[in-house]
């Protein structure tokens, strides 16, 4: 158990940090078990607050499901739920002190990295293709 590091098993499960059993879905494991949330479970360990923790084989399953209902997941969850935490002009956006220590090691990472500006605006649009609003691109990943 290294801090920041997700441990899985010869399964593909990750640990739980807490009681070191492994689970397909330590987050959900965490809530009902240890009634600790996501966030402060993620924090506590230092892991990343965007990625989930689960196995390939649940992942995979979760995808699947998202496909079967794929206009229902982009309609409603994208286009409609995400209209809040859209970018809107004369937002004055995150500034320093509102970033969390993680996000702001990354950063610092990131910048040791020496990545040029063209270069990070070319990747930018690479990855901008591969959302999940590009059905046809999904597919091609199976």
């Amino acid at each position: 158990m290294s801090y920041g590091v997700i441990e899985y098993n010869e399964d593909g499960k990750p640990m739980c940090e807490i009681c070191g059993n492994y689970f397909n879905r330590v987050i959900a494991h965490a809530r009902q078990k240890h009634h600790i949330s996501e966030r402060e479970y993620k924090m506590q360990f230092g892991l990343n607050l965007k990625k989930g923790i689960c196995s390939k084989q649940s992942a995979e399953k979760s995808r699947e499901r998202v496909f079967e209902n794929y206009e229902k997941c982009i309609g409603k969850n994208l286009e409609l739920l995400g209209e809040k935490t859209r970018f809107k002009i004369g937002s004055e956006g995150r500034t320093q002190d509102k970033v969390s220590e993680q996000t702001r090691l990354m950063l610092v990472d990131r910048a040791k990295n020496n990545m040029s500006q063209s270069k990070r605006r070319d990747l930018g649009k690479t990855l901008g293709l591969s959302g999940l609003g590009n059905k046809e691109r999904w597919k091609k990943i199976k």
